[in-house]
């Protein structure tokens, strides 16, 4: 019911008059574009458009979009429901529905909130609560129009005016969830009269979302504490004498939810990887917006709707492949000579391991064409003013591979390139050049480390089934070259070839002792360097060779015990290691390939590629550290 205001509110009642004379007929914000959703791929650039504040009956239908003072083809078509719009919004109707509105101002709401249900675009959710006290939700937010018709239709009206707890329960229902934009339209005929809360509790509770407020043929006093409220949280405030009036109101506060648009625009190819600010006009009312355009050619999915595949993605893969295996294939033909050769090597071509053998007089005869002729005669110089031919040399015999360090040398620069051609026309030419030989000389370097782990893990295991055969012979009365000699024709590589190649030397006058040595500083078996101790000092001052060398092989069958052991103890660490290693790969790799326009900016954006790069160097840092970890040394 109304009310007068009492004498004691007078001051507070006229200045609220004057606030409220000051807004009248509305305090409304200024017509606005808001984009959102931008997303690009060569040649397209799409964003979702909504505006805020349009006039009444003024409708995003036509958008132009400038770069600068060129006009770029532009398409749009309205979201068809929340689903696919770009952010959640909603709204909440909050009715007096005190006894003063009985008759024909409740008649005159009800068709003015219908009206304004009309307008409204069809991703918005709207709420109702009446504010007869006490204050009711009766509708929480929903997109069924046909619910908030009904609802609406079912207003009456008795009771006091509880203005401010209608607000308050407004406010607690756009609080839940996440919301893109969300409002409150509050209509009132009179003072508050019931409120549990006050003016100040109400406007508190609003917080962050705009009040619209309509005074319906009230004094003006009233209709200054309505524009109060609704200057305190960015809301607009109406005033209406009539049922005419109240319907316009209301078809004007919808005005703060536009349809949204989905606009496509088209790139032209000048502009493509550039910076620059474009002006998007709708509805009258323009924005401005900077953007970088894309470069990369690969095609992302559109905004809206399933994705129809990206065959040019595909298109691009099958041609990088076939490049690919052509690259591998003039490789092979390059390298292949090599190989042949290496096989038919004599084992003593590398008798020292700090002395390369000589080239072979003529590449030609072996069948190698003069551009491998040439390339091996570079390597080679490249090796020699690098005096690094000795350590490449014993870590290929370690590993057990035939080539020579300048074809290995070859072989390796022949990774980088088809890694960086593979690289350059998968993602950039740029990052081909950067990564590739990175890329390239770590793949052949693993290939190494890994083939030479396997050979000296086997080297150790067979060490002490090789020394108990090497015992047999010596009790049997063989010399020691004799059994070494028996004992590598009977097992199998990488023993057989090592000792094999011991007793090469021997023959060739070196003592078998400095031959074994050799061995084990080759193959990093501190087991075999003990057992070569034991037969230099057996040597020395005379003893039962056999017995010395059964002692050391006891010892290494109890080391290797231990080893076995500490290995499966420390197996979950080594796992979990692995794990997180290969996490952020697995994930980057899977991201690159399903959804390329999320991390497209790590390589094409300097930002992103600063990025990148402390991530891989991290990356780098947290596995050394894991290494030093997990590696327990028996």
């Amino acid at each position: 019911m109304k009310r007068r205001l009492g004498l004691a509110a007078l001051p507070a009642a006229v200045f609220a008059m004057v606030v409220g004379l000051a807004a009248a007929p509305a305090a409304a914000a200024d017509p606005a574009l808001s984009i959102s959703g931008q997303r690009q791929q060569a040649g397209l650039l799409e964003f979702y458009l909504s505006a805020q504040d349009l006039p009444a009956g003024t409708a995003l239908d036509t958008v132009a979009v400038k770069a600068g003072d060129r006009s770029l083809e532009t398409t749009s078509k309205q979201v068809a429901s929340a689903a696919n719009a770009a952010a959640r919004r909603g709204v909440t109707l909050v009715l007096d529905t005190s006894g003063s509105m009985a008759g024909a101002p409740i008649q005159a709401a009800r068709a003015a909130a219908r009206r304004y249900l009309d307008l409204l675009p069809g991703d918005v959710e709207i709420g109702l609560v009446t504010a007869g006290a006490p204050a009711t939700v009766v509708l929480p937010p929903t997109k069924d129009r046909a619910a908030a018709g009904r609802a609406i239709d079912a207003l009456a009206a008795k009771g006091e005016t509880a203005l401010y707890d209608g607000v308050r329960l407004a406010a607690g229902q756009l609080s839940k969830g996440e919301w893109g934009q969300r409002r409150i339209v509050a209509l009132s005929d009179g003072a508050d009269t019931a409120s549990a809360a006050t003016l100040a509790a109400a406007r508190q509770s609003a917080g962050a979302v705009a009040v619209d407020t309509i005074a319906f043929a009230t004094p003006d006093t009233t209709a200054g504490i309505l524009a109060g409220l609704s200057t305190a949280t960015g809301g607009k405030a109406f005033t209406a004498a009539d049922a005419t009036a109240l319907s316009a109101a209301f078809a004007e506060a919808s005005g703060s939810f536009s349809a949204q648009l989905l606009v496509q625009v088209t790139v032209p190819a000048e502009l493509s990887g550039q910076q620059v600010r474009l002006t998007v006009t709708a509805g009258g009312v323009s924005t401005e917006m900077p953007v970088a355009l894309a470069v990369d050619t690969r095609a992302a999915g559109p905004l809206e709707g399933k994705s129809g595949g990206a065959p040019g993605l595909t298109w691009l893969l099958v041609i990088a492949g076939l490049v690919f295996a052509g690259l591998l294939g003039a490789a092979l033909l390059v390298v292949g000579p090599m190989f042949a050769a290496s096989d038919r090597r004599q084992r003593l071509s590398q008798v020292n391991q700090f002395v390369v053998a000589p080239r072979r007089a003529s590449a030609s005869a072996d069948g190698s064409s003069q551009v491998t002729a040439a390339a091996l005669a570079l390597s080679e110089q490249v090796m020699k003013s690098a005096n690094v031919e000795g350590r490449f040399a014993t870590q290929l015999d370690r590993a057990g591979m035939r080539l020579r360090p300048h074809e290995w040398l070859l072989v390796r620069a022949l990774a980088g390139l088809v890694a960086g051609l593979w690289i350059g026309l998968v993602l950039a030419p740029l990052a081909g050049l950067v990564l590739g030989p990175l890329v390239g000389w770590l793949v052949t370097s693993l290939y190494h480390r890994n083939r030479a782990a396997k050979r000296v893990t086997a080297f150790r295991e067979m060490l002490p089934e090789a020394l108990q055969l090497v015992v047999g012979s010596l009790r049997s009365g063989f010399s020691l070259t004799q059994a070494i000699d028996a004992m590598a024709r009977e097992l199998s590589d990488p023993i057989a070839s090592e000792f094999g190649r011991a007793l090469g030397e021997a023959r060739l006058g070196v003592d078998i002792e400095d031959a074994l040595d050799r061995v084990a500083t080759r193959m990093r078996s501190k087991d075999l360097a003990w057992a070569v101790v034991a037969v230099r000092v057996q040597r020395d001052i005379g003893g039962n060779l056999a017995e010395v060398l059964s002692t050391t092989v006891e010892m290494m069958r109890e080391r290797e015990t231990l080893h076995r052991e500490v290995s499966s103890l420390s197996a979950e660490g080594r796992l979990s290691a692995w794990v997180l290693l290969a996490l952020p790969i697995g994930v980057g790799a899977f991201m690159f390939f399903s959804r390329g326009e999320y991390v497209r900016p790590l390589y094409t954006d300097m930002r992103g590629i600063v990025m990148l790069s402390v991530g891989v160097l991290l990356l780098l840092t947290g596995g050394f550290w894991l290494s030093r970890m997990i590696k327990i040394e028996v």
